[in-house]
């Protein structure tokens, strides 16, 4: 759903984890003088400007965050734009809007982004286009995209809507495989790590908030149906057991799987 309020309002979890990322890997980066940074996947431009910025703001002439989604981008250029962040809208499977871009970036940070990605072979191809020779990438992504995995278990009248959004579904990859991938676009993969990690919503309702603003049923159902659409997705929570609900607390955690790979171009 192309909704940056939403988005925002329950992105707790990108966030936390967009600056753990940084926290350990951004030391690990070798910096020059006045670099061109792009943010793949920039949605709403809150991690950019109040995460990903403050860690690269006096190492960098300019930081580019890019999003396919226009609604994301229009949003935030009005409520985060300024003289060193850029937003633009960019389609990384596009190779058109890439060499446009082609060898314009030092550095390349992506958080939450390859995992809704059909061709990640092809995005990839074109990360390692739009930048500069020894260039870096420092990409954060889930292997299992949960929402993904909820449309597979959708009863028919649900299905039928989304054969396209299970399409770009996305293999399963192993963290070995993720790796062949990144050394076949054309980088130095340099650390690759992956594990299993939790986090706690306040209630099964800010579960339900934080999976609601990047589920495409509602962009592609009538409006009619979203309410009878949002209890089917509640139900089928439940029934999967995606989430752990503590009965005495009502605190909801949810299980995934991220992977973090800092690769360099060669």
């Amino acid at each position: 759903m192309d909704c940056p309020e939403l988005y925002i309002n329950a992105n707790s979890l990108q966030r936390i984890d967009a600056k753990d990322v940084l926290e350990r890997w951004i030391g690990k980066m070798i910096w020059k003088s006045n670099e061109i940074v792009l943010d793949l996947g920039c949605g709403p431009g809150d991690v950019t400007s109040d995460i990903l910025y403050p860690f690269l703001k006096n190492k960098i002439e300019l930081l580019v965050a890019v999003d396919k989604s226009k609604q994301m981008v229009e949003f935030a250029k009005r409520n985060y734009g300024c003289s060193k962040i850029n937003f633009k809208v960019l389609d990384i499977e596009n190779v058109n809007d890439c060499t446009f871009n082609s060898c314009g970036f030092n550095k390349i940070f992506s958080f939450y982004c390859l995992h809704w990605i059909q061709n990640k072979l092809d995005a990839l191809v074109n990360m390692h286009l739009m930048l500069k020779n020894s260039g870096e990438i420092l990409v954060y992504f889930l292997l299992v995209n949960p929402v993904v995995e909820l449309y597979k278990c959708m009863d028919e009248e649900w299905k039928k809507y989304v054969p396209d959004i299970i399409q770009k579904a996305q293999t399963i990859y192993s963290e070995e495989e993720v790796k062949l991938l990144f050394i076949k676009a054309g980088f130095k993969v340099i650390s690759i790590e992956s594990s299993i990690k939790k986090h706690t919503y306040p209630d099964f309702t800010s579960f339900l908030n934080a999976i609601k603003p990047v589920d495409d049923m509602y962009n592609i159902l009538s409006p009619h149906l979203h309410d009878r659409y949002s209890i089917h997705v509640k139900d089928k929570i439940y029934e999967k057991q995606l989430v752990d609900i503590c009965p005495t607390t009502g605190k909801a955690t949810h299980s995934y799987i991220p992977i973090t790979v800092h690769a360099v171009k060669n």
